[in-house]
Order: structure tokens, then sequence, then C-alpha cells
């Protein structure tokens, strides 16, 4: 067809009825569809727990489904009030105000307010209104506060607090100076959530009111006030009340908690009542005031509490110095620096300590000088302590270059700090200071180094201990070579370094003294070569293999030892080895298999020629928690000369096997009881009887 005018004009005038047919149709489709919605909500009016929940789960989606669309849901609030007005269950009502909670307004106001003068409703109402954002919302709950009962008031005087209604002050307050109780109280709370200058009047009156059941409320409804204006930033307002509240006529609580008010306020009065606070007489006022010191925030703060130090007492001064300290703000170090020469000595080991714990590199000169100038020892202390925990990157180094400018026991006692400091890079300088004349040095350095030094260190401290004269500064670096040798991670690696120094030394001391460094070392190769060294034809030597064999750290020496206690001619090596043997047994009980330690003791027992040594047997002998060792001290007890010493053992015996072998530990507990031995024993033994005898009848043992 051919298209002209007209027919063109017809072709828009078709394409404009279907359009608005299709509008027409869609406005139709997305119609308010009252009919359901009344059906759903008629269908709540019945319900009760126990009920199927299908129809609250209806009335729930349709609250969702009105989200965006205003005028379904003024309709579903519409409905949900007129059914709360109307005779339905006390379920349904609940399950209204919930919903009302969430999609109220002033439109639901007036069928909300009639249940809040009900004590069975006022609850479910008080929680249908609480979030209701209209100003009908609040004169309902100012309303229904005339209206109700003692118990509704209570509940509508919470809520008017936490919605933080003003205007509803004047009423509250005739209900703190008018009503009963528990009404008071619980205005005096919402007046201090409402604040404002009218509700704090009347908290400032109730509180000078001589109620006291009302001022404790009142005085923390007041705090409350104070919280909420710092919060709004009317910090002068807030501070006024912390300063009242921090009044010494005040609860130590009460004091407490303005103190913490005042910091959070700031400011330089602030500081200083915190700053008087540190000196009050109740320790949770105190603690709150030095807590604040360290926590307040604020530029400046830090300088206006050290302002403050010299306008106090020096007993106020120790307080604010450690709280400084606890601050942690090295803006403080000049006042401090100042206070450690105060003529006061608790104020100067105060700042010193301070100073440790809040300066750098920067401060080691100035605490040394400071212990250099000391009054007496404590106070010397205090400020060589400091220096152990100074903080940063340059610190070890200062005090290793004041340490070797240092003359006389100042240089050993800086030594002493460089352990303390982990300063591992001292380790050189600390080699060196080993090596000198000073044996006081020597000594402080070697001990430091049994700290400091690692693997790669030992050859050098083999040299120095070899190059050290024989005595007690020898027996420092022996220490310090054992320390070192026994951070191998391998065991049986850390003796190789002794080993190879010993290759080849001829010095009879040094040799002497490499072997007892084995012995602090104790593995399997230090025993070997302790063990040929008893053969050594230089009797020195020979002596310092027998005495490091009888100071051996483990049960390993032990069968090294019987032999020479079976084989030395030598009386002082015998009685060494047994006094060894019996030590290395004792230490290593629980480790050590017990058929080779009764071996031992069955040999050494036989061995034994003399009372002296048959008691340091038995001495051992009772460790062992067995019945062949019980045996063995009940044979001793026919033995006069060490019957005391037996009877020790067959009691401390007989107990440990008490519960495992009963009838044994009773029988040699008996024997005991059946020679001659001290009161002392004798009550032991017949305690280890009337335990067995309890244990017997318990489990039924016969």
């Amino acid at each position: 067809m051919k298209i002209t005018a007209g027919n063109h004009k017809m072709r828009i005038s078709v394409r404009a009825s279907f359009a608005v047919i299709l509008l027409m149709y869609l406005v139709a489709g997305a119609a308010l569809d009252t009919a359901d919605i009344n059906e759903k909500l008629q269908a709540l009016s019945g319900y009760k727990r126990g009920h199927s929940r299908e129809t609250l789960i209806a009335v729930e989606k349709l609250i969702r489904q009105s989200q965006g669309d205003a005028e379904q849901r003024k309709y579903v609030e519409k409905g949900l009030a007129e059914l709360l007005e109307s005779d339905v269950t006390t379920e349904c009502k609940e399950f209204i105000c919930g919903q009302l909670w969430f999609i109220g307004t002033e439109d639901s106001v007036p069928a909300i307010a009639k249940l809040l003068t009900d004590e069975k409703t006022v609850d479910m109402a008080c929680y249908a209104i609480g979030q209701n954002p209209s100003a009908a919302a609040g004169k309902a709950l100012r309303d229904a506060l005339a209206a109700g009962s003692p118990t509704v008031q209570v509940r509508i005087i919470n809520l008017l607090g936490d919605r933080k209604d003003a205007q509803s002050v004047e009423a509250l307050g005739r209900f703190v100076l008018g009503g009963e109780k528990e009404s008071a109280v619980a205005a005096v709370a919402a007046l201090g959530k409402i604040g404002g200058l009218r509700a704090r009047e009347v908290l400032v009156q109730t509180r000078g009111s001589g109620r006291e059941d009302l001022r404790l409320a009142a005085t923390d409804a007041y705090l409350q006030c104070a919280e909420d204006l710092t919060a709004d930033g009317k910090d002068a307002e807030a501070l006024a009340i912390y300063k009242e509240l921090a009044g010494k006529d005040e609860a130590a609580f009460v004091r407490s908690a303005a103190v913490q008010g005042l910091a959070d306020v700031g400011g330089g009065e602030a500081v200083r009542l915190v700053v008087a606070a540190l000196r009050d007489a109740n320790r949770m006022v105190r603690t709150t005031a030095r807590g604040c010191v360290r926590t307040m925030q604020g530029d400046g703060v830090t300088q206006l509490f050290a302002a403050e130090l010299t306008k106090i007492s020096p007993p106020d001064q120790v307080l604010l110095i450690a709280a400084l300290a606890d601050r942690g703000d090295p803006a403080a170090l000049g006042v401090l620096t100042k206070a450690a020469k105060s003529s006061d000595l608790d104020v100067r080991k105060a700042a010193l300590t301070a100073v440790g714990r809040l300066g750098a590199a920067s401060s080691v000169q100035f605490l040394i000088e400071a212990a250099k100038a000391a009054a007496g020892s404590d106070e010397r202390r205090v400020a060589i302590r400091s220096l152990t925990v100074l903080r940063g990157p340059a610190v070890d180094d200062a005090i290793i270059k004041s340490m070797q400018k240092a003359k006389g026991s100042l240089r050993a006692e800086l030594i002493a700090v460089l352990p303390e400091r982990n300063a591992v890079t001292a380790v050189g300088p600390l080699l060196v200071e080993a090596g000198g004349d000073d044996s006081a040095v020597r000594r402080a350095a070697f001990k430091a180094l049994s700290r400091l030094a690692g693997e790669k260190d030992l050859p050098s401290l083999l040299s120095l201990l070899a190059d050290t004269p024989a005595g007690s500064a020898r027996k420092d670096a022996e220490r310090a070579v054992v320390a070192v040798a026994r951070k191998i991670a391998d065991v049986n690696d850390q003796a190789d370094a002794v080993l190879g120094a010993l290759h080849g030394e001829k010095r009879i001391d040094v040799r002497t003294s490499l072997l007892r460094v084995l012995g602090g070392i104790g593995n399997d190769k230090a025993l070997d070569v302790v063990r040929s060294a008893l053969k050594d034809a230089d009797t020195q030597v020979r002596d310092a293999a027998v005495r490091t064999l009888a100071a051996w750290p483990n049960a390993a020496a032990a069968e090294a030892l019987l032999g020479i206690y079976r084989d030395a001619q030598n009386q002082v090596h015998r009685l060494l080895s047994l006094r060894g043997l019996v030590r290395v047994l004792s230490v290593s009980a629980r480790k050590y298999p017990v058929e080779k330690a009764l071996e031992i003791y069955r040999w050494a027992m036989k061995l034994a020629g003399s009372a002296q040594e048959k008691k340091l047997v038995l001495s051992g002998l009772s460790n062992v928690a067995h019945r062949q060792a019980l045996e063995m001290a009940v044979a001793s007890l026919d033995d006069e000369s060490v019957r005391a010493e037996a009877g020790s053992a067959v009691v401390k015996i007989a107990a440990a096997i008490a519960a495992s072998d009963p009838l044994a530990a009773k029988a040699a507990a008996q024997k005991v009881l059946s020679v001659k031995t001290g009161e002392s024993i004798r009550k032991q033994a017949e305690k280890v009887i009337d335990l067995i005898e309890r244990l017997q009848k318990s489990d039924n043992i016969k």
C-alpha cells in the first residue's frame, strides 16, 4: 500500500490507542489487592501459640512486598492498627506490635496508645512504639504516663529515657521528687539519658535532697549526662560535672568514674585534676588516674602532665613519674632528666627508671653519669638497670663504647648490662675484655660471653682459656666454654672444638681445664676422652679425670666410676668415685635402667670397705623403687654400724612400692620395727604399715 498523509495519520492513531490500552492493563494489574490483604490480616485474629505459623508468614510477606510501595504499606499498617483495636487474642496483639515496630507511623499510634495503660499489654505496646519517630508517639507515651499504674509508669519512663524525650523532663522531674521509689529511680535514669540543662538541674537537686535511696542513681545519671556532653563536644559543661563528681565527698567509685571522664574531656584543668587523683587515698581512684595519664589523648598532653611535676610533693612526683613512664611518650624526657637530679632519693630513682623506659641511645651517657654520681648502691643499681631496657638500634653500640672508656667496677657493671640486652654485637669487644688484667672485668666478660657467644666463637674462647692464669679466672673461662658449647644443636658435636684444643696440648694445667670442660658438656665423645685420661702418665691429669667423672652431669659415667671405685688405690679417688657414682645414679634415677642400677649397687655394696662407704651406697639405693633394692637394704639392717641408714632406706623404698608390692613392703617395714633404730625411723615404718593396711582394706588385698 502506498503511504499517504492520510493513512500515515491512521497508523499513528492505532499505535497510540494500543499504548493506552497497554497502560490501562498494567495499571489494572498493579492495583492494590485489598481483598487479599484483608483476608490475610483477618486470618491473624484467632492466632494462638501452637497454631500453624502460615498466617504469620503470610503477613510478614505482605510487609516485605510493601517495601517501596507506600500505598500498600500504609494500607497494611491501617489494617494492623484496626485489628489491634478489635477483640483478638493476646498472641495476635504481640505479633501485630512486632510488625508495627518495623512499619509503624503516626497512623498506628492511637491503636497502640490504648495498650499502653494496661499492665498486660504495656510491654508489647512499648515495643511497637519504641522506634516510632513521630511526635504523636512521644505524646502518647507522655499521656499514658499520667494514667497508668506504677508498673506501667516504670516501663514508659524507661522508654521515654531511651527515646531521649526532652518534652517529658518536667513530668519525670515530678516522679523523681514526689513519686514512689521504683518510679523515682527509673525517672532519674531516664533524665540521665535525656540530658539537657533542666534534666541536669533535677539531678543536682536530687543528689542534694538527702534521699540516699536516690543519690546513687542520680549520680550515675549525672555521669551519663557528662558522657553525652563530651560526645557532643560540649567539653566545658562536661568538665564542670566531672570536676564536681571528683570531689573528696563523693564515693571512691564515683571519683574514679569522674577521673576517667576528665581524661576523656582533656585539657589543662583536666590534667591537673587527674594529677591530683594520683594521690587520692583510695587505691581504685589512684589506679584509674594512673591509667588516665597513660592513655589520655591530645596534642601536648604529655607536656601538660610533665609541667605539673614540679608543682607537687615528692611522693606525688613518684606517682606521676611512674604514670608518665607508662604513657611511653619520650616528650617527657626533658622533665624526667631534671627530676633525676632531685634532692629526694625516691624521686631520683623513679625518674631514672622512667628514663630507661622512654629513652634511647642519647640517654646512655646520662644514665652512666647518674650511676657514677649515685648517692648509694641502690640508686646506682637503678641507673644501671635502666640501661638494660633502653630501646633503639644504636643503644648497644653506645653502651659498648662507654664500657670501653669506663674504669674500675663501672666497666664490669656495664659489661653485665650487655647480656641482659642480648647485645650479640658485643662479643668481639667482650673477648678483648676477657683477656684483660682486671679480674672483676674479666669475670664479668666471661659471664657475658657465656650468654652472647656462639659456636663460631669457641676457638677464641678456648684460646682465652689457655692463656688465662689458673685459678678462679680460669674457672670462669671454663664455664663460658661449656655454656657456649652446649648451645650447639647436635649434642654429638658439642665437644668437638674442645677435643680439637686438647689434642696436642702439652700444658698440664690447660689439659686439666679442658677435661673439666668436657665434663660440663657431658656427651659420649667427651666421656670416652675423659675415661682415657684415667690412664694418663701425669698424676694431675688422672686426678682431674677422676674428679671430672665424679661430677659428670648424667649416669653415663656410672660404670667408669664403679671401675675407679673397684680399682683405685688412692683412698681419696675411691671415696670421690663412690660419691660421684651415687650422685649420677640418683640424678638420673628415672632415665637409667633400673636393672643396671641394681647391679651397680650390688657391686658397690660388696666393694664397700667401711661404714662410711656403705652409708653412701644405702643413700643412693633408697632412690631405687624396686623390690630387689628393698631386699638389699633389709639385709643391711643386721649391720649395726649402718642400721640407721639401712632403716631409712627401707622405709623410703617400702613407701615407694607400697601400692605395687604391698606384701614385701609391709614385711620390710615390720623388719625395721623388729630391730633397734631411731624413733623417727620407727614412726616412718609404722606409717608405711598403716598405709599398706589401708590399701589392703580398700582394695581387698590378701
